[in-house]
């Protein structure tokens, strides 16, 4: 896959903020992520292409002079600053593991799983408006656990006891809200995504300390009370969202969904058909209770919204579509109600976003021993991996921009002869990248093509650019001009 100048002049904007110390590694450094990202699946010796750049870039990923920090801050801060033109941006929390099956885990660390790996827990900034643009990276935190955990093991630590460490791993949540807060403060509006692994009180509370918007994917049906009437008994959340009359209801086409190996992944995300379902939302506010586990200073109560989603009338072999949302985000309106909806439903974009930096940029196939290295190679991923999605964006946009935007005027004239979707005389960016998911086997009826199917097309298309480029070199060299496509 090749990404197109644009692309990588944003990549690249973050190169010049970081302190290298020596002028010759940030010159290495942008080189070896020039070169990543104009083939970013490909293996380190075929994207870097000779054996001194090879060299290069290994040396730069294993040394103690470059700083994965450094570099983490520097690409946070251009992406800082393409998000201060926004109106308004949302900042997507999440963690994802990478596995190294080449590597040793007690020099990387240890997966749940018992194979080398550690988990990478990413704030990615979205745009809010329009079609949900990447704009980058503002925090990324890695937990390396120097052992495999052991699940069901006895004397467990009690909810008082884990609330009192300083190094419990779920205080990653409120410190990536916390590193966003600071990163985009004064810039723009900042609204913060998290699915289920973010419903805790304590992170919640956090959020409020820091007067942080949020939108949060409920799991715990907890007690609740109504903030209107402190007298009224406290009931069971779902119970109490079940009672709201809905305001508005909304069409929503659901992608099929296979069955998974692991037994908790298909309780929480069982197996589906596609289908169309209507679905009705309602709010109302509520209080939240401090657990018991809890102290001074996080606060006795919490008064939010809830937003509920659900699906009246399934199919009677299906499991109805349910979602509870807390925010912050005003409900009084069906606007609004529909707005938190959608605000939660761009989550989706971090998953995309998580297979762009395995896949689309082979993060987990980097050979790599050692923990440094492979921290270094993943700061130096992430902005390229945003890329990736920007173009399944730019596919989607509405908005008239130009195909040679996104694509060279070679692979445009390349894409007339050889795609299977003609284009018109001036095409813009969508037409273009249309035809390229023509090329990676998507279909119309499929509805808006995903980053991945983008990335085959664009893989197929380079083949084909290749194949081009060595005909008009065999005919150069024999004498004879190749005949222009």
């Amino acid at each position: 896959m090749t990404l197109p100048n644009g692309s990588l002049s944003r990549i690249l904007s973050g190169v010049a903020l970081v302190e290298m110390g020596d002028p010759r590694r940030r010159r290495r450094l942008n080189k070896t992520m020039s070169k990543m990202a104009k083939r970013p699946s490909a293996s380190f010796p075929h994207a870097m292409g000779s054996d001194v750049d090879l060299e290069g870039a290994y040396r730069l990923a294993s040394s103690k002079n470059v700083d994965f920090q450094q570099l983490l801050d520097a690409f946070a801060e251009a992406t800082a600053e393409r998000a201060k033109s926004k109106r308004a941006v949302l900042v997507i929390h999440d963690t994802t593991d990478a596995s190294f099956a080449h590597a040793d885990p007690n020099e990387v660390g240890h997966l749940p799983s018992g194979k080398a790996g550690f988990f990478i827990h990413v704030a990615l900034v979205v745009e809010a408006d329009e079609w949900r643009r990447p704009l980058g990276v503002v925090h990324t935190e890695i937990l390396s656990r120097p052992q495999r955990s052991k699940r069901g093991r006895k004397n467990k630590a009690s909810g008082t006891e884990t609330a009192r460490w300083k190094d419990r791993e779920s205080l990653r949540w409120a410190r990536g809200v916390q590193a966003a807060q600071m990163a985009l403060a004064g810039r723009t509006e900042v609204i913060h995504v998290a699915d289920r692994e973010g419903d805790s009180y304590a992170f919640l509370a956090s959020m409020f300390d820091q007067n942080a918007s949020f939108v949060v994917r409920v799991h715990h049906d907890r007690k609740v009370g109504d903030p209107t009437d402190p007298d009224q008994p406290w009931s069971a959340l779902k119970a109490h969202v079940r009672g709201i009359e809905g305001v508005l209801e909304r069409d929503v086409v659901l992608s099929a969904r296979k069955s998974t190996a692991a037994l908790r992944g298909s309780e929480t995300h069982p197996p589906r058909r596609a289908r169309m379902a209507r679905l009705s939302f309602a709010a109302s506010s509520i209080v939240l209770r401090r657990p018991r586990y809890l102290e001074d200073p996080v606060p006795p109560t919490l008064t939010l919204n809830v937003v509920h989603v659900r699906e009246p009338d399934p199919p009677p072999d299906e499991k109805p579509i349910e979602w509870l949302l807390f925010t912050t985000l005003p409900v009084d309106s069906k606007t609004q109600i529909a707005l938190v909806v959608d605000h939660y439903r761009t989550r989706w974009t971090i998953e995309e976003f998580n297979k762009a930096l395995k896949t689309g940029c082979a993060y987990e196939t980097r050979e790599f021993q050692t923990l440094r290295a492979l921290l270094v190679v993943l700061a130096m991923s992430l902005p390229i991996a945003c890329e990736i999605l920007w173009l399944r964006s730019r596919a989607r946009a509405e908005h008239p921009v130009r195909a040679t935007e996104v694509l060279t005027a070679q692979q445009i004239k390349i894409l007339r002869q050889m795609g299977s979707r003609p284009l018109p005389r001036l095409p813009m960016a969508r037409d273009a990248l249309w035809a390229v998911a023509g090329l990676g086997g998507h279909h119309r009826r499929n509805g808006e093509p995903g980053w991945l199917v983008l990335y085959r097309g664009m893989q197929v298309l380079m083949l084909y650019e290749e194949a081009y480029q060595a005909a008009y070199e065999v005919g150069f060299l024999a004498g004879k001009k190749a005949r222009p496509v």
